[in-house]
């Protein structure tokens, strides 16, 4: 069994990502920041105990930071956001730093095949331009321009996050021109992902997508003018099948389900939670603004994605679960 190293194992994508890649008989090195954070994870991932095994990597943005934890690895899978430096409102520095920092790492340790470095759908997308009539595809013309360096903490927190997504997809897309390293770079982009949480325990942990997604859902209007989504058992899916030898290269796929509008998720709840008393009270009809193009994924990688009816419902049916509420 080959060993691939995961970071972010601790958050709701990376531990669905973990659990697949340990289901297909890969062992599994996991860069985890402090060592209590180990023993979740080796809670959640008990029946996969001896496939598994853990290195402690405080601060990802380092350089070098990985060196030793890449030791006799084949695969990378990249999926750590880090964090801003205590006191600062830095997004794009330290998301750009994490990349250049293993990316750098992998290329003096001969064993690594292959990294997976999980970005976002606005990855591909200019800053500023995810707007009316757009088709979000792998090979769209991209502009990674971004504000000066003090302009951007004036942005709001999307437009923060934004810039930091191109930043970091700029520098794997820079690492790999200029250095054209001896190992394969896939970089995966998904929409807003939603599904089960192996890491939510209690209902007070909710946050990330699924917080947004289940807040929307009792909210009159919510809080984006479209449905886009993507099972997080297909975003986990996805880096297990990009591992095979024939993805190689520099390659990138979008992951996202069919775009729909909020009536169509309204119409599910309706049917599938009778009387509950759900919100979404102004989304009768609805337009499709922008729209994410993932055929590469499904003709290349033979991903069928799961429809809203699985996104929604997984995410609902926990939390009532957590609340005691069914």
């Amino acid at each position: 069994m080959s060993l691939t190293l995961i970071t972010g194992a601790t958050g709701f994508i990376g531990s669905q990502v973990a659990l697949h890649v340990l289901q297909a008989g890969y062992r599994a090195r996991l860069a985890i920041r402090r060592e209590e954070q180990a023993d979740k994870l080796r809670r959640i991932f008990a029946n996969y105990e001896k496939q598994l095994e853990f290195v402690i990597v405080p601060d990802i943005t380092v350089p070098g930071c990985f060196d030793e934890a890449l030791q006799g690895v084949e695969c990378v899978l990249h999926l750590a956001s880090p964090l801003p430096k205590p006191g600062s409102d830095d997004l794009v520095t330290p998301a750009k730093q994490g990349t250049v920092a293993i990316l750098e790492s992998a290329a003096k340790v001969p064993s690594i095949k292959k990294v997976v470095v999980t970005g976002s759908v606005i990855s591909l997308v200019s800053l500023g331009e995810l707007k009316d009539g757009l088709v979000v595809r792998e090979d769209n013309e991209i502009s990674y321009t971004l504000p000066p360096d003090n302009i951007i903490p004036t942005l709001p927190p999307m437009g923060q996050y934004h810039a930091s997504k191109l930043a970091a997809h700029k520098a794997t897309l820079d690492f790999y021109s200029t250095t054209n390293p001896g190992f394969d770079i896939i970089t995966l982009h998904p929409v807003f992902v939603y599904g089960r949480s192996l890491v939510q325990e209690t209902a007070d942990q909710l946050g990330g997508s699924c917080g947004s997604l289940f807040q929307s859902l009792f909210s009159e209007t919510p809080s984006s003018p479209q449905f886009n989504g993507v099972h997080v058992d297909d975003v986990a899916d996805a880096h297990v099948r990009v591992l095979d030898d024939s993805v190689k290269g520099f390659r990138s796929y979008l992951l996202a389900a069919e775009t729909s509008p909020w009536g169509d998720v309204k119409r599910f709840l309706e049917g599938r939670y009778p009387g509950v008393g759900f919100g979404l009270k102004n989304v009768d009809g609805g337009d499709i603004s922008y729209r994410v193009d993932a055929g590469r994924a499904e003709r290349e990688l033979g991903i069928g994605f799961k429809g809203l009816e699985s996104m929604v419902g997984d995410v609902v049916d926990q939390q009532f679960e957590l609340r005691g509420t069914v």
